[in-house]
């Protein structure tokens, strides 16, 4: 169930997931954080109960990486501790600079 935090308003649903079974999203990445990764889109198998938090440390990312990424889930933007659902797609933004 998606949580407060999420800037979305469509309407929530329970999914009911075991906790042994794991299921797939899709992860994205962007200009230097997908040079850095060597990937744009990859399919990702997570648990019941896994954040957006969880996922950025399980593919690696360094503390440093981390530092001022957004995330968006299914297009909207949403905090780190939000809990993912099959088939969601999770957005890594990196900062953007420039000038």
């Amino acid at each position: 169930m998606r949580t407060a935090e999420c800037v979305d308003k469509l309407p929530l649903q329970s999914i009911n997931m075991n906790d042994g079974e794991p299921h797939s999203i899709i992860v994205l990445t962007f200009g230097p954080l997908a040079e850095k990764l060597g990937w744009k889109r990859k399919e990702h198998l997570i648990r019941q109960n896994t954040s957006i938090s969880d996922v950025v440390e399980s593919i690696g990312l360094t503390l440093n990486q981390q530092k001022g990424l957004l995330f968006a889930v299914n297009g909207s933007q949403c905090k780190s501790d939000v809990k993912l659902q099959p088939g969601d797609e999770l957005a890594l933004l990196p900062p953007v600079s420039g000038g």
